[in-house]
């Protein structure tokens, strides 16, 4: 049975290799490896997600901001945000310990490791209740399942500040407009903020 990126499998065959992300101002080089998502190159979604919410963030770097990245795979949101962004606190999950150690060294290489925290974690199971974060950000693991995709979307409101925004990168295909309909019964303000190639870019937010 082939190996998903949203498994565990330490005994799969490494091999290494390293692929370049420059987004604004900062040019990140991060090290993949098989089992592990858009390893060739950073996934096109991920780079339009970022280019998305690069100005809304921006708005708000004046004052010190918490970040969680959902799903972090090798770190290019994570990684990328905490060097846009140096006085952010920036929190990394995932459930794939191999992307979880490359995002770990990918961290260290960019020198962002002291803004960043890389938790195993399924969702936000490893998160306390109490956490709460002014951007949540995903490019879900769609090959996961409706299921899996759905707790992503649909929990993220238990962990966002008040004013803070929920985003998520998703194919039309692959169903991008029925989460904005789910994303609205959690939220009162749900849109989508950029079309590009069939991506969707949705933003949710607690108030308008």
């Amino acid at each position: 049975m082939a190996h998903q990126y949203f498994e565990d499998n330490e005994a799969l065959e490494h091999e290494l290799q390293d692929v370049q992300l420059n987004l604004a101002t900062a040019n990140l080089t991060l090290t993949t490896d098989s089992g592990v998502f858009s390893r060739q190159r950073v996934d096109y979604g991920t780079l339009v997600l970022l280019k998305a919410v690069l100005p809304i963030i921006k708005a708000h770097a004046s004052q010190a901001i918490s970040i969680l990245d959902v799903g972090c795979g090798y770190g290019p949101i994570g990684l990328s945000l905490a060097k846009l962004f140096p006085d952010a606190t920036v929190t990394m999950v995932d459930v794939n310990e191999r992307a979880l150690d490359l995002a770990r060294d990918n961290a260290v290489k960019n020198q962002v490791a002291d803004q960043v925290t890389i938790l195993k974690s399924d969702a936000y199971s490893a998160l306390a209740e109490t956490q709460k974060f002014d951007f949540i950000i995903t490019n879900p693991p769609i090959r996961a399942g409706k299921k899996v995709v759905d707790d992503i979307l649909l929990t993220s409101q238990k962990f966002l500040t008040e004013e803070g925004s929920f985003f998520a990168v998703l194919q039309k295909k692959q169903g991008a407009p029925s989460a904005k309909k789910n994303l609205a019964t959690v939220y009162p303000n749900v849109e989508v903020i950029k079309r590009d190639k069939g991506y969707y870019i949705l933003q949710a937010k607690s108030v308008f």
